[in-house]
């Protein structure tokens, strides 16, 4: 591999001041290991029929859509012909512009194989010096820590007391006709004697068989491990793929009565309301931005590890003009996770102070130099800085929704993660 390699570096070197660049090199493998999810500051593990990637350290600095637009075009890759080089994005909760960074070191894998991204920009030291900052990031990549051990501290945010005050006004909102849905979050902080490894947590996360995307990624001097079930947007040449995700019931060890609950759940006029909402937000959205959109007319049920949601997928052929973007811009966020109208939430939840960090609620995903690529919610996650680790879960609020009930959804959301993170993974 690395023949190979020193046999593109005279390309690059020719390269004019300044320009972007990426070395493309099929694994083999008997390398595989070396990537095995210890070793990234960018993790993005996804179900088999899609890419899952491994990333170090960043070229220059985070940038916007424009930015990324910009370096797209100019981006030269050498080496083997695999798939195009990807960026990695993240979206803040509300609002906000989406940021894109393309790793100096990317591991691809998925259908056809494994790839690995040497990326950097062409500066006055030389090819060479780019080769030496790639082996020097896999060389300094840490191993996995330690067990945090010790006792573990818990500190819900807000307490029982001031949530359901919070569920009752919210309430009060829907009848009084402000809003229709507004959603709701709390969460928990587990403090440790020692620091958190987020990578034996991701790891811990693969053993439960979700089959949704596991990511970490890092933020403010800590780092966002989750396993969302939630994708907003994927995108493969002109198709664009959305799930409606809202309605929530418990999932039970017996058979019998997990299916029972299930039924319960389908024919809930408050879960069926709930979901309505968001599918239907969806799909009139990517019917501004795409052709022949498609959703079953009945949600399907997703099954998961402690909780089952409704779950309707949504599609579309993106027109010409419109790219992945576009599509975050008009999904994001839907009311599954701030409510129903878009506005009229938001107003109420800045009105109560309602704040989120850990980008819990925001994006996380990657896009590729072809516009191919998934954003997924940011739920079931935590917020990992040193010893402390912030979990955050919420519940959709409707008018028939009661505090007690709200309260329990949302500790069971947590529930798989708090174990975790409690018994150090």
């Amino acid at each position: 591999m690395r023949g190979e390699l020193h046999r593109v570096l005279p390309r690059v070197a020719r390269l004019p001041s300044g320009r972007a660049f990426s070395v493309v090199l099929g694994v083999p493998e008997s390398l595989s290991p070396l990537f095995d999810g210890s070793h990234g500051d960018w993790i993005w593990q996804a179900p088999a029929r899609s890419a899952s990637f491994c990333g170090l350290g960043l070229v220059g600095a985070e940038m916007d859509v424009a930015g990324w637009r910009y370096l797209r075009r100019d981006l030269e890759t050498f080496g083997d012909p695999g798939p195009p080089p990807s960026a990695r994005l993240t979206a803040p909760p509300f609002s906000g512009a989406t940021r894109l960074g393309l790793p100096k070191i990317v591991l691809r894998s998925g259908r056809g194989g494994q790839w690995l991204y040497l990326n950097g920009l062409r500066d006055a030291n030389g090819a060479e010096a780019a080769e030496a900052d790639w082996m020097r990031l896999l060389e300094s990549a840490p191993p996995p820590g330690p067990r945090s051990g010790g006792r573990r501290e818990r500190a819900p945010r807000p307490d029982f007391s001031s949530w359901r005050a919070r569920v009752e006004e919210a309430v009060a909102g829907i009848k009084s006709g402000r809003f229709s849905k507004v959603v709701l979050a709390r969460h928990m902080t587990v403090t440790s004697s020692g620091p958190f490894d987020a990578d034996r947590l991701l790891r811990g996360m693969a053993e439960t068989r979700q089959t949704g995307r596991r990511f970490k990624i890092p933020l403010q001097e800590g780092v966002v491990i989750a396993d969302s079930p939630e994708l907003l947007a994927e995108r493969r040449g002109d198709l664009v793929v959305s799930h409606a995700l809202a309605g929530t019931a418990r999932r039970h060890d017996d058979p019998a009565e997990d299916r029972r609950a299930a039924s319960a759940m389908l024919a809930s006029p408050k879960e069926r309301r709930e979901h309505e909402i968001v599918a239907r937000f969806i799909a009139d959205a990517l019917g501004e931005l795409c052709s022949d959109v498609n959703r079953a007319p009945v949600p399907m049920v997703m099954r998961l590890l402690g909780l089952q949601h409704l779950w309707t997928p949504v599609s579309g052929r993106l027109r010409p003009g419109f790219d992945l973007f576009d599509v975050i811009e008009r999904l994001h966020p839907t009311p599954a996770v701030l409510g129903f109208p878009r506005e009229a939430a938001r107003a109420w939840l800045e009105r109560v102070e309602e704040s989120r960090d850990g980008l819990y609620t925001g994006l996380a995903g990657w896009v590729d130099l072809d516009g191919d690529g998934e954003a997924a919610v940011v739920l079931r996650s935590a917020f990992l800085r040193g010893r402390e680790a912030r979990l955050w879960a919420g519940a959709g609020i409707m008018a028939e929704s009661r505090a007690e009930a709200e309260w329990n959804e949302t500790r069971l959301k947590m529930e798989n993660l708090l174990r975790l993170i409690e018994e150090g993974a």
